[in-house]
């Protein structure tokens, strides 16, 4: 009979306001951050390797998490970039009102 094989390469750890994310085993670089990188930004894996301290194996890890989970994981980045932009805009807003409100008059 056939057992399925764990591999621990991926585990889950809270980020800094509690919530849960995954990440690769032993690092804080998470599966979203090598999802961008590979599904989104055009990275290779070989460029993942040069400039991060991954095995290939976390790395496939990684995207084999992401590729089971792709449509969740696409939303969520979805949803991060799209609150970063409307950080964004809403603080250059406020400056350009208190770099009005500092001109003299």
């Amino acid at each position: 009979m056939a057992r399925p094989i764990t591999i621990n390469l991926l585990e889950q750890i809270e980020n800094e306001f509690g919530r849960p994310k995954l990440v690769i085993a032993g690092t804080k670089i998470t599966v979203h951050e090598i999802a961008e990188m590979v599904g989104h930004g055009g990275a290779t894996i070989e460029w993942i390797l040069e400039n991060f301290n991954l095995t290939r194996a976390q790395i496939h890890a990684a995207l084999a998490y992401y590729y089971e989970h792709q449509t969740q994981i696409d939303d969520e980045i979805a949803a991060t970039n799209a609150d970063v932009r409307r950080r964004a805009t809403d603080a250059q807003s406020h400056l350009a009102e208190m770099r009005a409100r500092a001109k003299p008059k």
